[in-house]
């Protein structure tokens, strides 16, 4: 188990090894009230109705034993507690698919697993909670359920990415079937020891310098989210947040030989969801929070939790404590005049470090001689090391975050149903004029039978309406949603926006350049003479007016064919041609000369244009070129979207066949509808120069409602992606 292997590195000043470890008894109910200690809640109490010969059910041996003579068995077979969960469970989640491979130990209100995300093979650590019948009635498993979903998991409101040592829930699933609820985190984190079983196993009181050390650990982490904005599962906003739940069983411990580090896990904003054992409705509070931080620390220092008569007001646990540590403790713990914040605390903890006693470290003369012998030398070596490493540390971080913006996450919620928190209310919303989200939203049957994408959404959220704005230009659109005139907006990403606005995509699109598809006469077609592809570079040429002839392509022998230029009439596509093939003011203006001109480039809608282009060839021998975007061509056979080159990397074809090979001029794009389809791949990374993703933009203001980042959760789950693939637009992810 993860557990032992974990402890197995500890060093034994934390964890010695005892043959026969003392097994801790339930610990008695307290209410937890401002200064009452905190401690865990007793099962027994909870889970009274149960008939467990140890009174603890989570904690007892013997559903682990049921479960290694009866792997199909549902509950203990002593009290017909539910039973442990069988390895190699699988169940689903709303980011990915998870496998329990172990059963870990049990922890404050649930019990963990070793698990693995199936998605990425990653670790992860899967707490469930039990919402047995004989403990919950039907209206308290449905309402905690419910809420669970609400509440179990936080992240920072401004999206940043920080460690703050507090466990952040990676997902929260209640389980639709079993009375169970289950709180996935990632890596192994979560199934560290807790302070709870350091002091079962260890025996002894921990220094005052390392009771420092966690205080002041502990104690930053709670200034960090007493006074941060976080964003809930619903997409409510709340500024600062109380643990609420600070006891030995949530903080965890991790260490090697020199240091320690302390995790805060369990918050009571969804702990609490499944303890039955108060009828009173306790508000976490900035003030519980230290209260019951003073007494982990008294608990550390007395070195045991199990005296029943242990209490901080004796003076007998106070004789060998450090006078001015001792004053700073009473106030954390209330006794005396107490702190009002966790920053007071910890600025209070920081003047007194001074007069903490040293630890002292015996050192024998030889080895004092060895290390002087050696000091100037290592010193120097491990200096040139740490330097190489940091610089490789760099250069990874470098690396990593310029690849994480095309990187994008799973689908978050595999149904429309299942999108919690959206704003209930009108909300207007935008997009460029004749874009792309336009074509998708206008679309009926080709989503769903007489019904577009929005009647759908609004199924299942009957409280939202919508209202959506076209704008003459993307700056309009990206402007209304700066001034607050429209709530969020759907654009199309080619540049990074200004740092006040945030982003998510939802899927993504590409520019196409095509040529004639003819059937009767591809043996003679562009697409065989171009081996099916083109680079940005002579696309360029073409649509600058350089080059009229086919002939007159660079290192190409093609037929002598006179070009004919189309492109489609809407700004949107017009806009991502310049920005990604023409790029320089110069061969913007020779387009727009051209295009002026009305004779050597034709504007046309989508359909006319693949029409005209085919006609162009088969019947006025003319090599016609156009380009539009790959969600309103895909499907179609009268054109061959060429592979593009930039530079001097390869070609790279947008659309791949079922064996995963490219499509060529030999494919037969009518007779073989269904058996190609867009290449993910190419459009996740990047590699197709010419693809970029769409995303709903909406304001980085905490204070305005979350229905752009909502709007965006539905636009992701697996439903509406299957839906955004059938209109013609690349998905996140092979659905």
């Amino acid at each position: 188990m993860v557990y032992e292997q974990i402890k197995a590195k500890l060093p034994q000043r934390f964890f010695p090894k005892a043959e026969n470890p003392p097994i801790a008894e339930p610990e008695p109910l307290v209410t937890p009230v401002t200064l009452q200690p905190p401690t865990a809640v007793g099962m027994d109490v909870i889970y009274r109705k149960y008939r467990c010969w140890m009174g603890h059910p989570l904690g007892c041996e013997w559903p682990k034993k049921t479960l290694e003579q009866n792997p199909t068995a549902k509950t203990c077979q002593n009290c017909g507690f539910p039973g442990i969960i069988p390895p190699k469970t699988e169940f689903r989640g709303y980011k990915g698919r998870y496998r329990i491979d172990s059963y870990i130990g049990n922890r404050g209100l649930g019990r963990l697993y070793q698990g693995i995300q199936l998605t990425d093979q990653q670790p992860a650590i899967i707490k469930e909670y039990l919402l047995p019948q004989q403990a919950f009635n039907a209206e308290e498993t449905r309402d905690r359920k419910q809420a669970f979903e609400r509440l179990a998991g936080l992240n920072l409101a401004d999206g940043r990415i920080q460690d703050i040592r507090l466990n952040f829930p990676w997902d929260a699933i209640s389980d639709p079937v079993a009375e169970r609820c289950y709180l996935v985190t990632n890596g192994n984190i979560d199934a560290y020891p807790t302070l709870k079983t350091y002091l079962t196993n260890n025996n002894q009181a921990m220094s005052e310098r390392d009771v420092y050390r966690v205080l002041d650990q502990v104690l930053q982490t709670l200034q960090f989210i007493h006074g941060q904005k976080f964003s809930l599962p619903t997409g409510q906003i709340q500024q600062g947040i109380a643990h609420g739940n600070i006891n030995l069983d949530s903080l965890l411990i991790m260490a090697d030989t020199k240091e320690f580090f302390i995790h805060l896990s369990d918050l009571a904003l969804w702990e609490n969801l499944f303890d039955l054992s108060t009828k009173k409705n306790i508000i976490p509070t900035v003030a519980k929070d230290l209260v019951d931080l003073g007494y982990v620390a008294f608990y550390l220092l007395a070195g045991n939790t199990l005296d029943a008569d242990i209490d901080p007001k004796k003076e007998q646990y106070w004789q060998s404590v450090t006078p001015d540590f001792k004053a700073f403790l009473f106030k954390l713990l209330g006794l005396d005049t107490p702190f009002n914040y966790a920053e007071e605390a910890r600025q209070a903890l920081l003047n007194i470090y001074q007069a903490l006693p040293r630890q002292v470290l015996t050192i024998n003369a030889k080895s004092e001689n060895k290390k002087n012998k050696f000091y100037r030398p290592s010193i120097l070596i491990l200096s040139i090391l740490a330097s190489l490493f940091l610089v490789g540390i760099i250069s990874w971080l470098i690396q990593k975050f310029k690849y994480q913006e095309s990187v994008v996450e799973e689908p978050v919620v595999c149904c429309l149903k299942s999108v919690t928190g959206v704003p209930a209310g009108k909300f207007n919303y935008s997009g460029e004029q004749d874009s792309t989200w336009s074509f998708i939203r206008g679309q009926k049957n080709l989503i769903l039978q007489n019904q577009p994408l929005e009647e759908k959404l609004k199924e299942s959220q009957p409280q939202l309406q919508l209202s959506y704005q076209e704008k003459e230009s993307i700056d309009q659109v990206i402007a209304n949603v700066q001034s607050s005139k429209t709530d969020f907006a759907i654009a199309n990403m080619l540049e990074q926006f200004s740092p006040e606005l945030k982003h998510q995509v939802f899927a993504y699109d590409a520019l196409v350049v095509f040529v004639a598809f003819s059937y009767s006469k591809r043996e003679q077609s562009l697409p065989k003479a171009l081996n099916g592809q083109i680079s940005i570079e002579q696309v360029q040429d073409l649509y600058t007016g350089k080059i009229t002839n086919w002939n007159q392509l660079k290192g190409r022998n093609l037929p002598n064919l006179p070009v004919k230029l189309y492109i489609p009439n809407n700004a949107e596509s017009i806009r991502i041609f310049e920005h990604r093939i023409l790029k320089s003011e110069s061969a913007i203006n020779a387009f727009h000369s051209l295009k002026n001109s009305t004779i050597n480039i034709t504007s046309l809608s989508t359909i006319n244009m693949l029409q005209q282009v085919l006609s162009d060839f088969e019947k006025e021998a003319t090599g016609s070129i156009g380009f539009v975007t790959l969600s309103q061509v895909f499907g179609q056979c009268s054109a061959y979207p060429l592979a593009i080159a930039d530079g001097n990397k390869p070609a790279v074809q947008t659309l791949v066949q079922d064996n995963d090979k490219s499509i060529d001029p030999n494919t037969d794009l009518c007779d073989d509808k269904g058996s190609y389809k867009p290449n993910i791949k190419v459009f996740t990374t990047g590699s197709y120069p010419l693809s970029y993703p769409l995303v709903v933009l909406y304001p980085g203001d905490n204070s305005r409602p979350p229905i752009g980042q909502k709007f965006a959760e539905m636009l992701r789950t697996t439903e509406v992606q299957q839906i955004l693939e059938k209109a013609g637009l690349v998905p996140l992810h092979n659905q």
